[in-house]
């Protein structure tokens, strides 16, 4: 919108409406303050100024050769040209000027071009074919003298792959059938030693899980994990009988109760009232032992 267009405008700040007085635009905020020079006690303490004079550190750099940071090393060799002794050699330019010099040496170097070329080198005819034996082009086979030029061989060496590689084929299941054959240990033991040997072919060793062989005691323990075949499987699972979420199996219909209890539990079901189960206890023959809850319900035909 044009207000929002005058408030924001481009490349500048958000315009408030703020009135700034004018000695403000001139001198800017703020109170401005004296700035005293500081000296750096920590950079004294590092760095240690060097009181000693020439002569001094002229001896310490002979007997200790310890130079100073940035200092040249200096033998003070005496050197002679021809014209005379030379006073300054750390001044003196070594090597004579060539009257055609070569020209963009790092970009032959990465290039490789004009590699090993011997113009504006030596001149000796001797001294060019010895530069020409020893060097060779980027790239290119090293002329050993064995007239090998016309050879149609691109590419010298071994490969570095001596042996088919892993590929998509063989992780997509391209084995032989030696390979896709079973472990010769798989269900069975091969060490010696170890192994369980049978002239029973079916036999399995070993204890079953379930143990039905065995008879369940009268009264289990709470230690007693071992499942004698009286647990519910996978039906029980998928199919759950009714009043199995309040933890009652099919078995505590069948398990004989006494007189208080089937009261209680009738009336509570709201099935019959207590004169009504006594009864229907005494003519169903209910004695010290008892009466299921089955046969109670058959009883009184609820």
């Amino acid at each position: 919108t044009s207000l929002s267009g005058r408030r924001e405008p481009l490349g500048a700040s958000y315009v408030r409406g703020h009135a700034i007085p004018p000695q403000l635009l001139e001198t800017g905020f703020g109170k401005p303050g004296e700035v005293k020079a500081t000296v750096s006690q920590t950079k004294e303490l590092f760095a240690l100024r060097d009181e000693r004079t020439p002569a001094q550190h002229a001896a310490y750099v002979k007997s200790h050769g310890s130079y100073a940071p940035g200092e040249q090393i200096r033998r003070n060799y005496s050197w002679k040209t021809r014209e005379g002794a030379i006073e300054n050699p750390w001044e003196y330019g070594w090597g004579g000027q060539s009257e055609k010099p070569e020209l963009n040496q790092v970009s032959k170097a990465l290039s490789g071009e004009g590699y090993g070329s011997t113009e504006g080198g030596a001149s000796n005819p001797q001294m060019r074919a010895y530069i020409e034996q020893r060097r060779h082009a980027l790239g290119k086979p090293r002329a050993l003298g064995h007239d090998n030029t016309a050879s149609s061989i691109e590419v010298f060496g071994k490969s570095s792959s001596t042996e088919p590689q892993w590929g998509t084929r063989e992780c997509m299941g391209n084995y032989t059938a030696e390979q896709q054959a079973p472990d010769a240990d798989l269900g069975r033991s091969i060490r010696p030693g170890w192994r369980n040997v049978s002239d029973d072919p079916e036999r399995s060793f070993g204890l079953p899980m379930v143990r039905t062989d065995k008879p369940m005691p009268h009264v289990r323990g709470v230690a007693d994990y071992q499942n004698y075949g009286d647990e519910p499987g996978a039906r029980a699972v998928l199919n759950p009988p009714s009043y199995s979420e309040l933890g009652v199996e099919p078995a505590d219909f069948a398990t004989p109760l006494p007189l208080p209890a089937l009261v209680n539990i009738f009336a509570r079901a709201g099935l019959a009232e207590a004169a009504a189960v006594e009864q229907a206890f005494r003519e169903a023959g209910g004695g010290e032992l008892g009466l299921s809850v089955i046969e109670l319900r058959r009883a009184l035909g609820v």
